[in-house]
C-alpha cells in the first residue's frame, strides 16, 4: 500500500496513522486506515487495542509495528506500508500532505526530490518482489505512472493499471486518499481491489 508523506505525529511516534484527533479537545481516536482495514478484513490484529491516549499511544504503537513487522497479524495477504515520498509533513493546516512539501522546498528542489523518491521505490519494489501495489495518493500515482503503463481494469471508477517497464510484474490498483476510508464506497473499492488481486492468483 502506498501513500503520499508521513505526518510530523506519525513519524514522532514511530508509526503509520498513528492516531486521529477528534473535535473533542484532548480526544483521540484510532485513525481511520486501520478501522477500514479490519472491516474490509484486509489486516486484523490478533488483539483489539484500547483508544488511543497520550498515555497509552506508546504501547498501542510499538505493539501495531511489531505485529507488522513479524507479520504476527491475521491476513490473506504479506502487507507492505510505504510513503511514496519520505518528508514529513503536519496532518492538517498550510503546509499538510504532499502539497505542502513543495510549499516547503520549492518546485524546483521538489521535482530533483521525485527522482530520487522513484528510484527508493523501485528498489522497494524489486528487492521485495512486490507485486501488487494500492496507490492512495495521486501524486505518488502520477510518479509510478511515468514508466510505460496501461489501464486494464476499473473498479468502481478507479483504474487498475499494468505496468510494462522494469516494473513489468506490477499491478497498480487506484484508491481514494485515505481520509475517504471511512466511507461505504471507499471500503467497496478496497474490497473490489482484494477480489481482483484474488481472482488473478498475485501475491
Amino acid at each position: 500500500m502506498v501513500f503520499g508523506n508521513p505526518a510530523i505525529h506519525s513519524v514522532a511516534e514511530k508509526m503509520f496513522f498513528s492516531y486521529e484527533r477528534t473535535r473533542v479537545e484532548g480526544k483521540w481516536r484510532e485513525h481511520r486506515f486501520w478501522r477500514a482495514l479490519r472491516d474490509c478484513e484486509v489486516l486484523k490484529f490478533k488483539r483489539n487495542t484500547e483508544n488511543p491516549t497520550p498515555q497509552n499511544i506508546k504501547k498501542i504503537n510499538d505493539y501495531k509495528r511489531n505485529c507488522l513487522l513479524s507479520g504476527e497479524y491475521q491476513s490473506d495477504f504479506n502487507i507492505f506500508l510505504l510513503p511514496y515520498f519520505s518528508f514529513p509533513t503536519p496532518a492538517s493546516g498550510k503546509y499538510n500532505g504532499v502539497n505542502g512539501i513543495v510549499k516547503i522546498v520549492g518546485k524546483h528542489i521538489f521535482t530533483r526530490m521525485k527522482e530520487f523518491e522513484f528510484q527508493r521505490f523501485e528498489k522497494i519494489v524489486l528487492n521485495n518482489d512486490i507485486k501488487n501495489i494500492i496507490c492512495f495518493q495521486k501524486s505518488a500515482l502520477e510518479e509510478i505512472k511515468r514508466t510505460k503503463y496501461k489501464q486494464v481494469n476499473n473498479i468502481l471508477n478507479n483504474p487498475v493499471y499494468k505496468i510494462n517497464d522494469a516494473l513489468k510484474h506490477l499491478t497498480l490498483y487506484t484508491m481514494e486518499p485515505t481520509r475517504y476510508l471511512y466511507t461505504n464506497k471507499a471500503k467497496k473499492t478496497l474490497q473490489g481491489i482484494l477480489f481482483d488481486i484474488r481472482k488473478n492468483k498475485i501475491g
